[in-house]
């Protein structure tokens, strides 16, 4: 188990992390979500021991783990992080990258656990090849490889689908948690936590989520939960699309009004319909979505809306009527 005590660490007087606590258990996926410079690659050097905290603890099954300033060697031997830049070694192969990590093992094993590891991360065509000559997406798998290889207790990873494309994201995805419920063999399990601007993977593969926003964590629990009831607008738009109105405005929604006007209320596309008792508004845009359109619509000067539908006859500048799934909204605390 890791576990984060109020930690704090400030560069030129600017906190970048603001006394966050967090508990990693055996075999758990985290994500941790936030915009740019919210404090999620700092926090994961704190972790990693990878930087000194200024204030606060990391300890791993209840043993502290040392920053950088009390060790010859930075890091932990039970934890590992993979950085953005993937960090390979240029002029060897995939598969000698991976075994790298395995040097002090027997050969036997080391062969073994090599090819394991090369078909569970879809990297047996190009294992011989050098990291300059596969794609991102191989890239990437080959550092997660070769991070795992060993069996650490903690896996971290630096915003592991920034730099792919579609496919590859969905590779990685899918990988990252074959791989985690796939090491829980045995005595010894891999629990894995990962920073990420971008929720909608998140969302999918993580059993906890956190709001990082300014080096503070804002918000922590199951993703579900923080979708339909995030605390702030911050995190209602961190974790996909919303709509943020004003409490005043539910009347021009057919709602009845709130006593707390200026309040606001979260409304997620997929809450909204297209009602012929509704309301009337006009369709300001139609995006094509594949699966769906979303139509952002006017209800008034004041109030724009997003909802998500499969009917293809909407056309921009149409007026059609909405109306609410539920009546279940969330009323934001900031």
């Amino acid at each position: 188990m890791l576990t984060a005590t109020k930690l704090v660490k400030a560069y030129n007087s600017v906190q970048a992390v603001r006394n966050v606590s967090i508990t990693l258990e055996p075999g758990q996926i985290m994500a941790l979500v936030g915009a740019s410079g919210s404090g999620k690659s700092t926090l994961l050097n704190l972790l990693a021991g990878l930087a000194d905290a200024d204030t606060g603890e990391v300890r791993l099954n209840d043993e502290r783990v040392p920053g950088p300033s009390e060790v010859l060697v930075p890091g932990h031997k039970d934890i590992r992080l993979v950085h953005q830049e993937y960090q390979l070694m240029p002029n060897v192969s995939v598969r000698e990258n991976i075994a790298y990590a395995l040097r002090f093992f027997e050969k036997s094993y080391r062969d073994f656990r090599v090819n394991e590891l090369l078909k569970l991360c879809r990297l047996t065509d190009v294992q011989d090849r050098i990291p300059r000559q596969v794609s991102g997406g191989e890239k990437q798998r080959t550092a997660i490889a070769r991070a795992i290889a060993d069996k650490p207790a903690i896996l971290l990873l630096d915003e592991p689908f920034s730099h792919l494309d579609l496919p590859n994201r969905l590779i990685v995805r899918d990988l990252l948690f074959d791989l985690v419920r796939h090491e829980q063999t045995g005595s010894r399990s891999t629990s894995c936590l990962f920073v990420t601007h971008d929720a909608s993977d998140a969302l999918s593969i993580a059993d906890t989520l956190g709001i990082l926003r300014d080096g503070k964590l804002i918000q922590l629990g199951a993703p579900v939960d923080i979708y339909h009831r995030p605390v702030t607008a911050y995190a209602a738009r961190m974790t996909g699309l919303v709509n943020i109105v004003k409490a005043k405005y539910l009347p021009l929604l057919g709602l009845p009004e709130s006593d707390v006007p200026e309040s606001l209320i979260c409304i997620r596309p997929e809450q909204l319909k297209l009602d012929d008792s509704g309301t009337s508004v006009t369709v300001r845009a139609v995006y094509f979505k594949g699966s769906h359109y979303e139509l952002d619509v006017e209800a008034s000067r004041y109030v724009s809306l997003r909802l998500l539908t499969t009917r293809t006859d909407i056309q921009v500048g149409q007026v059609v009527r909405i109306g609410l799934r539920d009546n279940e909204l969330w009323r934001l605390k900031g």
